[in-house]
């Protein structure tokens, strides 16, 4: 039996697979999840998601939320999830340029610079 990973963003149910690992980009790391994993709630980075499915390794861009593992099956909200092949690499270094050049003066625009770091970066990593 494998691992049943479902991602759900505000529209719709974006991805529903089984995968013998995944590896999700949490907030503080990588966390890799094979079955059997100890239940768990985290909070996600902006990063990369991985799959090892029977059809091959699949590879996504997640905009941070949450992950939740309880009995062999994964579920992750988030903002916006994007197969890595969708994403362009030149834009994503053009957004990291972008964001590395905003204010970051007051405390909320440093918080948005910050996010907007991530985000970028996330892109990069999932756009290799």
């Amino acid at each position: 039996m494998a691992i049943r990973c479902i991602v759900v963003t505000p529209e719709r149910t974006e991805l529903d697979r089984e995968a013998d690992y995944v590896s999700l980009p949490m907030n503080d790391g990588e966390l890799g999840v094979l079955k059997g994993r100890a239940p768990m709630i985290g909070r996600l980075g902006y990063g990369v998601l991985r799959l090892n499915t029977a059809a091959g390794p699949e590879k996504y861009y997640v905009d941070g939320g949450f992950a939740q593992v309880e009995d062999n099956e994964i579920s992750i909200l988030t903002g916006k999830l994007i197969p890595a092949d969708l994403i362009n690499g030149d834009e994503a270094r053009a957004a990291l340029e972008t964001a590395r050049e905003m204010s970051g003066s007051k405390p909320e625009e440093a918080d948005a610079k910050n996010i907007a770091i991530a985000r970028a970066r996330g892109q990069l990593r999932a756009s290799r």
